[in-house]
């Protein structure tokens, strides 16, 4: 008999194209997963993998494996989601993953709202960026994963998964409260100016540099930070200006928000489950309450994101720039 799970990390190992990247999305070791994978070819009974160096290659029969493995997985969970909705009671456990300033403004208020409704639910919060997080969920261990993309820029790979967009922001201009200028500036007219940018190779990064450059200018990043209250108050101490999304811009003492022209890249906030899982009620009740979270955070922008996934929503209006940005944990 095959393993599930084991099957799983070679259907990531399929995606992602090195264990160390598996290792990295699933929180195993690299052994840990190496290991894994060679217990499977000898359930399997023939080679999976063929070692080039320090590179690995999936074999025909395991890609063949692969295709058969995502149909069973998918049909795991689409049993496991019929079953729990013929009971109809949302009951259970599930965990959640997600990046800080979702967890913060979005997961935990909707959480409370489950464990107030639904006693015999147990939740579990997970904090995870999106390329640490779509393994985990596609080997089991989260059940939903809140997740980001922005526009123009390459999203982490989510391929098999079914998306709920929750929230589609703008990204603010963050300004010293000095700065010139009103409610919209001109990116050009920063040109100059030392930027706040992100960290490493993550789609924020990339979302900045994309805005800069549609304003036709190579921003001089000075400083790089994620976090949003690190963020803010370096630009605070007017060490730089940058761009945050309008969940992550928290009132800050120091510092002023703007609308940028032309409109930097928008973050999607979206829901990923396994596809057939959002069938199960506990699920489908925590899609419910994450919506609710999102149109009380963000009413015009958590309605036009219902609109378009095809989900009831509210009359959208546009918020003024501090309508996202209410109190609540920092964290981009």
């Amino acid at each position: 008999m095959l393993d599930v799970r084991r099957l799983r990390l070679l259907s990531e190992l399929a995606r992602r194209g090195t264990i160390a990247e598996v290792a990295r999305s699933v929180g195993y070791s690299p052994s840990a997963v190496s290991q894994s994978l060679a217990r499977l070819e000898r359930e399997a009974g023939m080679a999976l993998l063929e070692r080039d160096g320090r590179n690995v290659r999936l074999t025909p029969a395991a890609r063949r494996l692969v295709e058969r493995t995502d149909r069973v997985l998918a049909e795991l969970d689409a049993a496991e989601a019929e079953l729990a909705a013929e009971h109809g009671t949302v009951r259970g456990a599930i965990v959640i993953g997600a990046f800080p300033s979702a967890a913060a403004r979005l997961v935990a208020p909707a959480v409370g709202v489950l464990h107030a409704r639904h006693a015999e639910l147990t939740c579990a919060i997970r904090e995870h960026e999106p390329e640490d997080g779509i393994g985990l969920l596609r080997a089991g261990e989260l059940d939903l994963l809140v997740s980001e993309h922005y526009d123009d820029v390459e999203p982490a790979p989510a391929g098999g998964l079914e998306q709920h967009l929750l929230v589609a922001e703008p990204l603010l201009l963050v300004l010293p409260v000095t700065a010139p200028g009103g409610d919209v500036v001109p990116l050009a007219t920063l040109a100059a100016e030392p930027w706040i940018g992100g960290i490493g190779e993550t789609q924020f990064a990339g979302a900045l540099e994309h805005a800069c450059r549609a304003a036709g200018f190579s921003p001089r990043f000075v400083h790089r930070a994620d976090e949003a209250s690190l963020y803010q108050a370096l630009v605070a101490a007017g060490l730089g200006v940058g761009l945050l999304p309008a969940l992550a811009c928290t009132p800050f003492a120091g510092v002023r928000y703007a609308r940028a022209a032309p409109e930097p890249p928008r973050r999607h906030i979206v829901a990923l489950l396994r596809r057939g899982a959002a069938r199960r009620p506990a699920l489908a009740a925590l899609l419910d309450a994450l919506g609710e979270a999102a149109r009380a955070a963000a009413p015009g922008e958590a309605a036009r994101a219902a609109a378009a996934d095809g989900r009831p929503g509210q009359t959208a209006r546009v918020p003024s720039l501090h309508t996202a940005a209410t109190s609540g944990t920092p964290g981009r």
